[in-house]
């Protein structure tokens, strides 16, 4: 690790681009810090406001006592150019210039970003948690902010398979945002997961720099999943950079009577793949893993309620979900959330608006 490269985002104004641009042409963070005035002057690379703040910084900067600190929080860094730094984060249009981490290094081979509102439903947060558990069954590691809501869903649902996840924040790492996720956070890098962050200790978690958190998240993930989101939520923008990078968006769908799902239907309406289970994105990428003998033939088992609806979709080839209603005495409620749940869960799938079939291979 390169203390010098460590240093170089504590310079109030300096960006990744500036940084990237700085080591570029000086080859090395060292030579960037050991450049004479002169040198950073004549190269254009930054303002005059910019140079003035970077000389001052430097000077003013002691780097043994910078390197004692950050490892005595136990956080290590790296920069674009370093094995230890995500491939597909690197490949981005505008990847931070420098990350630290704290846990394993970010580097994992299957990543799929879940987002979503902070103010989630209860369906979006079992979503989120059911979504995030299969995955990390089938070996993926799944990106998100550390957000309350969907976020800490997610996180909480890989937690539960002992699987790794990563935490994208948009402060220092010193920083614990939100306060009531600490233990979470640290069981995450218990569990061999990932605290990561552009932002050097002691910066706060100020409102802008949550968007530049949302293209590290996009930037690491090889699909994103959005699910659940208001019509202006911030998990739209971390959709818009995965899109403006070349990558999926998923979006899962849910009532058109609840605020937080206008923003997941828009995303659909406009050409997102339709998600109603995490089968889905593994089948996207190849990713099911073929064990030899599976404990058990369904993905969740089913509630009474749950068993009954699916005993009754079994009845005919198609099911109308107003036959369903009919025979079940279920609310209208009741029987929308049955039937999403087992989608969700992988027994059913929906062929058009109201009718329902068992899902092949069950």
């Amino acid at each position: 690790m390169d203390i010098y490269a460590a240093a170089l985002p504590g310079c109030p104004g300096l960006g990744a681009k500036n940084i990237r641009e700085l080591i570029d042409h000086f080859n090395t963070p060292e030579d960037v810090w050991n450049a004479s005035e002169k040198d950073i002057i004549d190269l254009h690379v930054l303002t005059p406001a910019r140079e003035k703040a970077f000389l001052k910084y430097r000077r003013e900067t002691d780097l043994e006592k910078l390197e004692k600190k950050l490892l005595g929080l136990g956080i290590r860094w790296c920069t674009w150019e370093d094995s230890t730094y995500p491939s597909l984060l690197a490949e981005t249009s505008n990847p931070p210039a420098v990350l630290y981490y704290m846990g394993t290094s970010p580097v994992f081979e299957k990543t799929i970003g879940i987002v979503g509102s902070r103010k989630a439903t209860a369906y979006g947060i079992e979503t989120a948690g059911q979504f995030a558990r299969v995955l990390s069954k089938e070996g993926v590691t799944v990106v998100s902010g550390g957000a309350r809501g969907i976020d800490s869903a997610a996180h909480g649902g890989v937690l539960q398979e002992k699987g790794s996840t990563v935490v994208v924040m948009a402060c220092g790492l010193d920083k614990v945002y939100p306060p009531e996720n600490r233990n979470l956070f640290q069981q995450v890098i218990d569990n061999g997961g990932t605290l990561l962050s552009e932002y050097p200790p002691g910066t706060p978690p100020l409102g802008r720099q949550f968007p530049a958190r949302n293209r590290i998240i996009a930037g690491m993930s090889r699909g994103v999943i959005v699910v659940e989101a208001a019509e202006r939520s911030g998990s739209l923008i971390t959709s818009d950079f995965a899109l403006e990078e070349g990558r999926d968006v998923f979006s899962v769908p849910g009532s058109i009577w609840i605020d937080s799902c206008k923003g997941t239907n828009q995303l659909i309406r406009n050409g997102a793949i339709c998600c109603t289970s995490a089968e889905d994105v593994l089948s996207e990428y190849n990713w099911k893993e073929e064990k030899g003998k599976p404990e058990s033939k369904y993905l969740e088992p089913l509630t009474i309620e749950e068993e009954y609806v699916f005993h009754f979709c079994q009845t005919e080839g198609e099911v109308n979900s107003e036959d369903i209603l009919q025979h079940s005495g279920f609310s209208v409620v009741k029987l929308t959330m049955i039937l999403l749940q087992l989608q969700l869960k992988g027994y059913i799938q929906e062929t058009e608006q109201g009718r329902y079939i068992i899902k092949t291979g069950l």
